[in-house]
């Protein structure tokens, strides 16, 4: 549960703490929401709801944190989301909302939401060893004999030199346009594949998935 009575007397962030409780009760043990206040100039820990890892009440936002939350500031978004990590080294995605005050505009705290996605990529590891058993990828240029590194490695290549592009795997268009090309080849039916694109991209395997589900569907779609 929120730690409601670090706010008592204080009315201000009175919603907001019922409202990680919701969050929590939402989304289950493998979130957590903190609520930190920036009246005072820097953002100052006061509630936390759910037990994914363990925060002290009173401690500062993380140094990478509060960057991230000035790149927000200055861009006027509002909300910003990326991938972290929990002390033990359980993958996160995590968001920060700024809270401001209706009276002057003024950012007086930040929501932060942490949800532990740890179990979402060892259940897709799962679901992909077992979907790939003995399977082979389609067509023969992705045959069992050839090595599916070479493939991806070959593919890569391809994709940045009829792009006119630096061999670079910065931009997500690219990444995408990879990702489609093995698909083309079947080349994710062989187990581990995922593993060897997402070394080579230099991305997390969650990432990988996510690419391929981009252009399953949108092939189902047209």
């Amino acid at each position: 549960m929120a730690n409601s009575q670090t706010v008592a007397g204080d009315p201000t962030f009175q919603s907001f703490v019922l409202l990680m409780d919701t969050l929590v009760a939402q989304f289950g043990a493998n979130c957590q929401v903190t609520l930190y206040d920036m009246r005072e100039g820097s953002a100052r820990l006061i509630a936390v709801s759910g037990t994914v890892m363990d925060v002290a009440i009173g401690s500062r936002l993380a140094p990478p944190i509060v960057e991230k939350l000035n790149q927000a500031n200055r861009s006027n978004s509002g909300r910003i989301m990326f991938t972290s990590t929990t002390p033990d080294g359980r993958r996160l995605s995590s968001s920060l909302t700024m809270i401001s005050d209706p009276a002057t505009g003024g950012q007086i705290g930040v929501l932060k939401i942490d949800f532990c996605i740890e179990h979402l990529i060892s259940s897709i590891d799962v679901l992909q060893t077992f979907c790939g058993i003995d399977e082979q990828p389609r067509g023969g240029d992705a045959s069992g004999e050839e090595d599916i590194g070479q493939i991806v490695e070959t593919i890569i290549a391809e994709t940045f030199e009829n792009r006119n592009s630096a061999r670079s795997t910065s931009g997500k268009e690219h990444r995408l346009e990879i990702v489609r090309r093995l698909e083309d080849r079947g080349v994710f039916r062989v187990k581990g594949a995922v593993e060897i694109v997402s070394n080579s991209l230099n991305v997390s395997k969650y990432s990988i998935y996510n690419y391929i589900d981009q252009v399953r569907k949108t092939r189902s779609s047209q």
